[in-house]
């Protein structure tokens, strides 16, 4: 695959997935354009790729051939979001805070600045920002209720034990039992009618 230069940052072109192999030349042009495109480096799959898929039978050279060419930070301004690929036996369904981490400890973000690439980022990214990734009156409310403050420690989120409750569309997706379930206490079992 050659390199990202000049001429293949398009104006049509929205959204920059894997930019690991993006010159510095391209870097620039990018830069320009920054309020044009949305880049995904999606950072987890290579990171995965280079430290446990080898057990998977991916090669070791593989992986290192992206390692070495990722030396842009993401705070230039850029719109960015996390997203990767994921469904690999090395990037399963369901470890995508991954992502978020990696954006904090390798780009430099702070876990806000993470967050908000994950869910803002995405809704821009679909062209839904209008109703989705903020928590405002009329938009989807996709929603996270976590033990612990991930503002603080990112990967609190990779636990999946943290995560009480889990909201999709205004429903609840995941409650654990004590945020689900009336308590019972004083409870009498008799059936009573009101007038």
């Amino acid at each position: 695959m050659p390199p990202l230069s000049t001429e293949k940052v398009r104006p049509l072109c929205i959204w920059i997935v894997h930019r690991i192999l993006m010159t510095l030349k391209g870097m620039d042009a990018l830069e320009k354009k920054k309020s044009k495109h949305i880049v995904a480096p999606a950072i987890n799959w290579l990171i995965a790729t280079l430290h446990d898929a080898v057990a998977f039978g991916y090669t070791t050279e593989k992986a290192e051939q992206g390692q070495s060419s990722d030396p842009f930070t993401l705070s230039s301004g850029i719109s960015d979001t996390c997203f990767s690929d994921y469904g690999f036996a090395w990037t399963p369904h369901g470890t995508y805070a991954r992502d978020l981490a990696h954006f904090v400890e390798r780009f430099g973000f702070t876990p806000h600045e993470s967050i908000i690439a994950a869910t803002y980022g995405m809704a821009k990214l679909f062209m839904r920002s209008h109703e989705m990734g903020q928590i405002k009156v009329g938009n989807y409310a996709d929603c996270l209720v976590v033990d612990g403050n991930p503002l603080k420690d990112i990967t609190i989120l990779q636990n999946h034990d943290l995560l009480n409750i889990i909201m999709i569309n205004g429903r609840v997706h995941k409650a654990g039992a004590k945020e689900y379930v009336i308590p019972t206490q004083g409870l009498t079992g008799i059936h009573s009618t009101t007038n």
